[in-house]
Formats: structure tokens, C-alpha cells, sequence
């Protein structure tokens, strides 16, 4: 990723573009968009067979010298130098690390990944449109997938109030 194009609100155009190295901070800084799947894979490929383990609840971490106990749900104790901890929102693991409590930000999101066949053509650029408590964006992964999202502040559902509008309450 080589910066961002942020659109207009009132038009949904494009109308300005920031580097990350506009002002020499960020020179030689790089940021890439990842896809889970392909960080896990090379992960796998790079550790001896057996060492990774899915779907397993960690209860309690203690450190022994230079490595950790990761107690899990079942009673069994891995001994480990490195823990990755995809444990969710009520993360034991970030506990350990003393990370703070999540909040929530009343925000709504959906993501995903469209491929493009033929190549998206999109510049390696965060492109973003935000207005009206909405935010868009996409940012090309490679030439032919691209990551998007959409974020909102969920609106209270309206009430009728007396209002024919084809809700079951107005029916006799």
C-alpha cells in the first residue's frame, strides 16, 4: 500500500490522495494487506509438523523461565515459545499480555474479498469513502483480489405511529 484516496462525501469522487512518505516519515515503511489464509499457510510450512493446534479454548497462561504454560479448556498444558492467540474478543491471551478490555465503539462492519479474473486495475492505495456515519473502503491485496468494508452506526428502527405501513400490527 503506497498511501490513501480519500472521496468526496457529496459526490463519491476521489478528490485527494496522501503518500505515506509525504513528509519523509514513513521512507522505506511498507504496509501490505494480508490474506488469513495465506498467513497461516506459510506459517504451517515454516514449523515442524504438530505444533500448531485449532479450536482449542486457552484457559490460564503461566511463564516458566523463558517459555509460557498455555493451560487449555481440556487440562491439557502446552509448553511453548511462541503463542499466536486468535482467541476472540474475551481473549485469555490478551489478558496475559495486559492489553485493555475491549469497548464497544457502537459501529457495525461487513468485509470481504472480491477477485477480479481479469485484475481489478486498482492502484496498491487505501481508497476510502466516508459521509453520513457510513464508511467504504478497499484496498487491492494483489492484482486480482481486492479486501473491502463497509462500517455504520446502526440507526434505531422507526416506529409506525399510526402510519399504514404495511407492518403486521396495522391489520385486523
Amino acid at each position: 500500500m503506497k498511501g490513501f484516496k480519500i472521496a468526496s462525501p457529496d459526490t463519491g469522487l476521489f478528490t485527494s490522495e496522501q503518500t505515506l512518505d509525504k513528509d519523509g516519515k514513513f521512507e522505506g515503511y511498507e504496509s501490505r494487506c494480508v490474506r488469513r489464509k495465506d498467513l497461516l499457510e506459510t506459517i504451517v510450512k515454516e514449523l515442524p509438523l504438530g505444533t500448531i493446534r485449532y479450536s482449542s479454548k486457552v484457559a490460564a497462561i503461566n511463564e516458566l523461565s523463558r517459555f509460557k504454560l498455555v493451560h487449555l479448556a481440556d487440562r491439557s498444558i502446552i509448553k511453548t515459545k511462541v503463542l499466536i492467540g486468535c482467541d476472540g474478543v474475551n481473549s485469555v491471551v490478551a489478558k496475559w499480555l495486559g492489553l485493555e478490555t475491549p469497548v464497544s465503539v457502537g459501529r457495525s462492519a461487513i468485509r470481504g474479498l472480491v477477485e477480479f479474473p481479469d485484475g481489478s486495475g486498482f492502484d496498491p492505495m487505501f481508497h476510502v469513502n466516508f459521509g453520513g456515519g457510513v464508511w467504504f473502503g478497499f484496498l487491492p491485496v494483489d492484482e486480482k483480489t481486492v479486501y473491502w468494508f463497509c462500517t455504520f452506526t446502526p440507526s434505531q428502527v422507526p416506529t409506525c405511529q399510526g402510519v399504514r405501513c404495511g407492518c403486521s400490527s396495522h391489520f385486523s
